[in-house]
């Protein structure tokens, strides 16, 4: 874990870890989604928030709000970091249940409105690793699932 953090790089460009990725704006904000080749799923809307699922379509991973959260044991937590010694280290923080809502309605409304812009012949969908139709088929079939039987993982590993 880098002990600066900065801005993210260009995911359509360097993301290589996902192999079908792609971008569009919505509402002005650069919207990435990308594929890893066990089936996981990151989706960046903007800088923030991040989503990322695992392999069986649960969600693992969060940045929100400026702040990192973890799936552990079926609950989201905060990772509080701290540095000691020159190593990093993120301790989990049980968060209110308030706070795992307004994180899964902004991730429920972010995903409508990606399935809206995968369906409208508008969006400038930009792409690496495929082609259009077949990103689109796997996109949709993903939000249909993930929206379908939202769950958080046990762990935040892959």
């Amino acid at each position: 874990m880098a002990r600066q953090e900065q801005d993210r790089e260009d995911l359509l460009r360097d993301g290589k870890q996902m192999w079908l990725r792609a971008e569009c704006k919505l509402d002005g904000v650069v919207v990435v989604i990308g594929f890893r080749s066990e089936g996981q799923v990151s989706v960046y809307v903007g800088p923030d928030p991040v989503f990322q699922f695992n392999s069986s379509l649960e969600l693992r991973r969060v940045f929100f709000n400026g702040k990192r959260y973890s799936a552990i044991q079926g609950r989201l937590c905060e990772l509080t970091r701290s540095e000691t010694s020159g190593r990093v280290r993120f301790s989990p923080q049980a968060i209110l249940a308030k706070v795992e809502a307004e994180i899964r309605v902004t991730l429920e409304s972010n995903l409508a409105q990606v399935q809206l812009a995968l369906e409208s012949p508008e969006t400038g969908w930009r792409l690496v690793g495929g082609d259009f139709l077949d990103f689109q088929k796997q996109l949709s079939g993903w939000l249909a699932s993930v929206l379908e039987n939202f769950k958080i993982a046990e762990t935040p590993n892959v």
